[in-house]
């Protein structure tokens, strides 16, 4: 069972239900609703929790001189608190909200409404939750080993797929610096036989059983290999309709290159009305991966688009090349952030709604390191980094 980790967070309906979801209460989380002011001050003395979630409107005070508390006393100075800001477009966030966000030293900033995937990044990047990065992709491997032994089939999974090869969870393990052949085989879709080593393989976590291990390519992947590997790794795709949402949700990942084809993806999208795109496992984009996306969304003109949790390198391209982002909407995207006391550098997830405006300035929250609890800054220009808002 894995530890215990606990919550106490404000009234607040929309991140109470976050909290209570199955996923979290697997992990161990638990959680404390507290009503006001006094009562989370009380909570927190009695027992500092690892988080506290509160509210900046909070009855029978404010949150910013709750966390200045609760950031100063001794027993739960070691507390993470997220300030959470009312929902979007209640209240103008600007420099006055800014400037109180950094005196309360907060750990973190809120802005609803956010998805259940973006509140448990919120959680992880303030805790030991373990980040949601990998993705399961049902695959059958077919190994031959060089040493005679018959050609035997292992059960599994991909889990990454990148340039010098691919993540994989397994039933049965391999040996390390084995030589292999491999056969990829994803419903009638056969790779030839790929030239790989096992760069390493260890037990994957008791909770899920079997075994982790990683393929490095051994010379020149055959280009129906790479094409296989990366139609299956690109997108997943579900339909929220399904389960009482408005639209579809498309999860992208890994490398948009010149091998990227989104013709597969663009035939699922035909007749959609409102998209979600989930960024936050796409890790780099070259020029012609932007062309090849760019002709993606022109198939789509006109269909809600919004796009969440978008990555650096996601938000980097869309800040230089506005035809990236369409006539869609950025509802959250990943920020560097920069500790100059320690030299740390975070990858910070931000709702749109928590960055502020000043006249034709933006300004970003200044968080608080997650290794010295120093203040850190944006580790870039506010106003290139954040261009596609402006």
């Amino acid at each position: 069972m894995p530890g215990r980790l606990r919550v106490i967070a404000t009234n607040n309906v929309a991140i109470f239900r976050h909290l209570a979801a199955p996923a979290l209460t697997r992990l161990g989380v638990t959680c404390e609703v507290v009503a006001d002011h006094d009562a989370l001050l009380a909570a927190v003395a009695a027992a500092p929790p690892a988080v506290a979630l509160i509210d900046v409107e909070l009855a029978g005070g404010n949150g910013y001189d709750a966390c200045r508390t609760i950031k100063h006393a001794a027993a739960s100075r070691a507390t993470r608190v997220a300030l959470i800001l009312p929902p979007r477009g209640l209240v103008a966030i600007d420099r006055t909200v800014i400037d109180r966000l950094a005196e309360s030293g907060c750990d973190d900033v809120i802005a609803p409404p956010l998805t259940a995937d973006d509140f448990y990044a919120h959680l992880a990047q303030l805790t030991s939750l373990p980040l949601r990065r990998d993705r399961r992709i049902a695959v059958e491997l077919e190994v031959e080993l060089p040493s005679g032994e018959a050609a035997r089939s292992v059960a599994g999974q991909v889990t990454n797929v990148g340039a010098g090869g691919v993540g994989l969870r397994l039933d049965q393990p391999l040996i390390a610096g084995t030589q292999i052949a491999a056969r990829f085989r994803v419903s009638d879709l056969v790779s030839p036989a790929t030239s790989a080593v096992v760069a390493w393989c260890r037990p994957a976590d008791p909770l899920e059983g079997g075994h982790a291990a990683g393929l490095m390519w051994n010379g020149d992947v055959p280009l129906r290999t790479r094409l296989l590997l990366e139609q299956v790794a690109l997108f997943d795709l579900v339909d929220e309709r399904d389960s009482g949402g408005t639209g579809l949700t498309v999860s992208l990942h890994g490398d948009f290159t010149e091998m990227t084809r989104f013709e597969s993806l663009a035939v699922q999208l035909t007749g959609a009305t409102d998209v979600t795109f989930d960024l936050s496992a796409v890790r780099y984009i070259s020029s012609a991966g932007v062309r090849a996306w760019c002709e993606l969304l022109g198939g789509i003109a006109g269909v809600r688009k919004r796009y969440r949790h978008c990555s650096i390198a996601f938000a980097s391209q869309a800040s230089m090349v506005p035809l990236v982002l369409g006539d869609g909407e950025v509802v959250s995207l990943e920020a560097p952030y920069y500790c100059e006391p320690c030299g740390r550098d975070e990858v910070r997830l931000l709702e749109v709604g928590a960055i502020a405006r000043d006249g034709d300035r933006l300004l970003a929250p200044r968080l608080t390191c997650g290794a010295c609890g120093a203040p850190t800054e944006l580790d870039d220009i506010a106003e290139r980094y954040f261009a596609f808002l402006s």
